[in-house]
């Protein structure tokens, strides 16, 4: 394996649980008393079955426990980083449509609040995927600081598309020089 595409592995929760599966299959099939081998095959596979469903379990409560691990340890794909940026996309063409409408009076200004700031939540979430969701000062600094020196500019020091109205990192409203 070239140092190209080795990735740092270790023994996982995941390899404990196929470990011991197949320890207890090999016990139950030498502890067993003579019998054919098809009821030995049935044995194992059985064995390996409740391995896999524990694997299956315990990936299923881990995020429960630690919510934000696997995303902190794990860099983004390539496609990953693709379907995030098309979602970024697509959320930011729903605002503007959302803001469209509310301009034609097409919503109510609670019905466009309720649905702009779920957008703009969303948004922002994945904008943070995006960027690593670093960020230098807690989020109520930021979103009451308004924007500087030239548009696409934040006052947060992050450069912004030269058509954006909010800040990509901070959430903060751009204005125009």
């Amino acid at each position: 394996m070239s140092s190209a595409t080795s990735t740092k592995e270790s023994f996982t929760v995941g390899h404990l649980f196929v470990l011991l599966a197949l320890m207890a299959a090999t016990v139950a099939v030498v502890m067993s008393r003579p019998a054919t081998p098809e009821s030995l095959i049935l044995i194992s596979l059985t064995i390996g079955a409740a391995g896999f469903a524990a694997v299956c379990f315990y990936r299923m409560l881990a995020p429960l426990v630690a919510p934000h691990a696997d995303l902190e340890e794990e860099p983004l794909s390539d496609r990953l980083r693709a379907d995030l940026e098309r979602e970024k996309m697509l959320t930011l063409r729903s605002i503007k449509e959302l803001e469209f409408d509310r301009a034609m009076g097409k919503l109510s200004q609670q019905d466009f609040d309720q649905m702009a700031g779920r957008l703009r939540a969303r948004a922002m979430g994945v904008m943070k995927q995006l960027d690593g969701g670093i960020t230098s000062e807690p989020a109520a600094v930021q979103v009451g600081r308004v924007a500087k020196k030239q548009r696409g500019e934040c006052g947060c020091g992050v450069v912004n598309d030269h058509d954006a109205k909010f800040c990509k990192s901070c959430g903060a409203k751009l204005v125009k020089a």
